[in-house]
């Protein structure tokens, strides 16, 4: 039976990398160095290739853990898969790149030369935002905390999900404001490309649990929408929305790592977050609208920054 499994897996993976590599070469034969592809085809190009890769990866675990949409990944499995999946989008990203001539990587310069100061800046703002969201509704009884870990180990998970968060945004930032956003914007207008680009987003991270995240949709939405408006204040540079997206994943990695954001039913869970998900609650939705209104105002220190 394993064997059987293995031989199936090898030929589901062979069947997708051939599938990606025609399908990219048929439109390289009508691609000559330098000249560019439509926007919509290079975003499906590239999702496509980049799935057909990690499709050998993913049929042997998800076989492996009997996963199905009524059996749900847990999060060490769940951050196995997204670890790996992550590890992977250099490959179609080089690989395009020989193939059909287009490049991908110019839009690794959207980082900008004061990056580290706007991603500092992110990450305080996202982690701070969380936390003050946490003790808000610890004050009000809607959430309570059992901190079951030491100082130390407390500390050394929150490292821990301080590069989790700085990884798994920088990865995403690239891709979705970056790849997807820039290219898109070549035919649409900015805010029109940003809403295409945060319903991409969104409908993406159902690939993991779909029926957690299908309530968070409108959250995701509204996430990738402020996260546009970080870029636009570095003036394109993806350095602050990456910084902001690594805040809001290492402080959510962080709580519920340590059980410090347990709902005690006071309140709906569509008040709190269906499913102990924020981005499925009013209370989410509230703080992605204040941090999108802060970055609209733009106080002085956000300038001070790029000063």
């Amino acid at each position: 039976m394993l064997q059987f499994s293995m031989r199936l897996d090898w030929e589901v993976g062979v069947f997708w990398g051939q599938f990606a590599c025609q399908f990219a070469c048929q439109f390289a034969s009508h691609t000559e160095l330098g000249d560019e592809i439509s926007p919509l085809l290079k975003i499906c190009l590239f999702f496509t290739v980049w799935l057909g890769v990690w499709v050998p990866i993913l049929v042997p675990l998800a076989w492996r853990w009997r996963w199905s949409p009524s059996r749900p990944l847990t999060p060490s499995q769940k951050l196995i898969l997204v670890g790996s999946l992550y590890l992977l989008f250099p490959l179609p990203l080089w690989g395009l790149t020989k193939l059909t001539g287009v490049s991908f990587w110019p839009y690794s310069l959207l980082i900008g030369p004061q990056g580290l100061s706007w991603l500092s800046l992110g990450l305080a703002m996202g982690i701070c935002s969380v936390m003050i969201l946490a003790v808000v509704q610890r004050m009000a009884g809607w959430v309570s905390w059992t901190l079951n870990s030491t100082v130390r180990d407390g500390l050394w998970q929150f490292l821990l999900a301080l590069v989790l968060g700085i990884y798994i945004a920088g990865v995403e930032e690239f891709i979705f404001r970056g790849l997807v956003q820039q290219d898109l914007q070549r035919e649409l207008s900015v805010w029109s490309a940003a809403s295409v680009t945060s319903v991409i987003f969104a409908l993406l991270h159902l690939v993991w649990q779909p029926r957690q995240t299908l309530p968070q949709l409108p959250g995701l939405w509204l996430m990738g929408m402020v996260l546009t408006q970080a870029c636009l204040i570095g003036d394109g540079s993806l350095s602050l929305a990456w910084g902001l997206h690594g805040g809001w994943v290492c402080a959510m990695i962080w709580l519920d790592r340590c059980d410090a954001n347990e709902p005690t039913g006071r309140v709906p869970p569509w008040v709190t977050g269906v499913g102990g998900h924020p981005l499925a609650g009013i209370v989410g939705l509230v703080l992605l609208a204040m941090v999108g209104g802060l970055l609209w105002l733009r106080p002085f220190w956000l300038f001070a920054v790029n000063g």
